[in-house]
């Protein structure tokens, strides 16, 4: 495991003037390739804007010429696919069953929270922030779930996905001494990613990701790829040292082992087992001191960071039965040092705890409601696999991004990714392969008898408004 000792990044040359480093042109060419190609198609608007929020080179050594040009890439990145989306109609997958209740779900949700601006304490600067960032969230994520409703365009997200976490792996790998506090890695990734928890909550969701990408890779390549990115990433959750992403990730494995596919459960088992010996093998000893203190409660009682989170979580409650209809989205921290002046400005560190004192009870418990949409996508493409054109690889899809969502939902509940992007991903990705998987079936038919043989199977699954209709494609 790397600790942050070893031979520092290389710096930038003092002079005022000097050439852009290769990695920096390199980057500038790429991003620009991307934004022109999400014109013709917008799916390569969607992956460079993933790849943008996860690399974000303007932290780094390389990045600081871009600083100077001033851009702000995620902007451009999102409006070349709005232009895409435009001009390139003819990419758009259609989308038989428009609106689904999963999207006017995050919708309402962010209705909510606008409304909330009026309902709760004021606005400031923390709001009009947080309002700004969620609003623009969602509208991703229902372009998302759009462009990436075929099976073509879910496998460049995922791979999209799986190239970044190879970027903030190896970002970790190299990080220099001073970029570690207290022993933990901080400043790696995105702006997301700024604090060692946030970055070891997205890393963590996405290990599942690449183990299903691994799994469906079309070739050897592919599958080295896959493999250098997991030790990778899991090498940065290490350097973390996040006990949350710890007790997601143990949830992970845990579903992993429960659900594994029987088509490919032996490698599957396999591939955990092999995982599971050189992760221990990255580890020291101050990580396992560290995480020990989940399973000693003298440990949680004496350590100061589990503490305060029972004293933030205590006064969150207070706050919310104070403010049934919620404070304001970013409210909480204007507002938490009225219940306890200790943790004044503190964050909640748990997502539905930021829900329902921001969002209100209407708020939280739509959150919820649309977490469990999520894994109803999960459950009805799984019935669907058989039908369509790949079922191996929908179903280890489908059973990837359950692992993921579970990971990521235990983590959220040690640390605040409400208004966090790849959260919002990670949730609407089983959407994403309902939709693939239903246009593939559907489209048979053309076929009556293969068509009919799948609706027959699907009664036994009511709609509920969050997938397609029988015989809608």
């Amino acid at each position: 495991m790397r600790t942050g000792a070893g031979r520092p990044r290389p710096r930038p040359p003092r002079a005022e003037n000097f050439m852009w480093p290769l990695r920096t042109i390199a980057y500038f060419i790429m991003f620009w390739s991307g934004c022109a190609m999400a014109i013709v198609n917008p799916i390569y608007g969607v992956m460079t804007y993933m790849l943008v929020y996860q690399a974000n080179p303007t932290v780094t050594w390389w990045g600081l010429p871009l600083v100077k040009i001033g851009m702000r890439f995620s902007l451009f990145a999102a409006g070349a696919t709005i232009l895409g989306l435009i001009f390139g109609r003819r990419r758009v997958p259609d989308v038989r069953d428009g609106f689904s209740v999963w999207e006017m779900s995050i919708v309402g949700l962010v209705l909510i929270a606008a409304l909330n601006l009026v309902l709760g304490i004021g606005i400031y600067p923390s709001t009009s922030q947080a309002m700004d960032k969620f609003w623009k969230i969602i509208l991703f994520v229902l372009i998302l779930t759009r462009l990436a409703s075929t099976r073509k365009n879910l496998r460049l997200v995922i791979w999209s996905l799986v190239a970044g976490s190879m970027y903030i792996g190896y970002d970790a790998y190299t990080a220099p001494p001073d970029a570690f506090l207290m022993g933990r890695l901080e400043r790696i990734g995105g702006p997301d990613f700024s604090t060692t928890s946030g970055a070891a909550a997205h890393l963590v969701a996405m290990l599942p990701i690449i183990g299903g990408a691994y799994l469906i890779a079309p070739n050897w390549r592919y599958r080295v790829f896959a493999a250098v990115t997991g030790a990778l990433t899991f090498n940065a959750v290490i350097l973390c040292r996040t006990r949350s992403a710890f007790l997601g990730l143990c949830f992970g494995i845990l579903t992993a082992i429960l659900f594994a596919p029987r088509i490919k459960r032996f490698r599957i088992y396999l591939l955990l087992a092999l995982g599971a010996l050189a992760a221990f093998s990255l580890t020291d000893g101050n990580f396992w001191i560290r995480m020990n203190t989940l399973t000693s409660r003298e440990g949680l009682q004496t350590d100061s960071a589990a503490r305060s989170r029972q004293e933030i979580w205590q006064a969150a409650y207070e706050m919310l039965s104070d403010y049934p209809l919620g404070v304001g989205p970013g409210n909480f921290t204007q507002k938490i040092g009225d219940y306890n002046p200790v943790h004044r400005w503190r964050a909640s560190h748990n997502s539905v705890v930021a829900c329902f004192t921001e969002l209100g009870v209407q708020g939280g418990v739509l959150f919820l409601f649309i977490m469990a949409g999520s894994v109803r996508q999960l459950q009805r493409a799984a019935k669907l696999a058989r039908y369509c054109d790949h079922p191996t690889e929908t179903a280890v899809l489908a059973y990837a991004l359950f692992a993921s969502f579970v990971t990521y939902a235990v983590t959220a509940l040690g640390t605040q990714r409400l208004y966090c992007e790849s959260f919002w991903w990670v949730m609407a990705l089983p959407l994403c392969l309902h939709r693939a998987t239903a246009r593939e079936v559907y489209k048979t038919e053309e076929e009556p008898r293969l068509a009919q043989s799948a609706n027959d199977q699907l009664r036994t699954v009511p709609f509920d408004g969050y997938g397609s209709r029988p015989y809608a494609w």
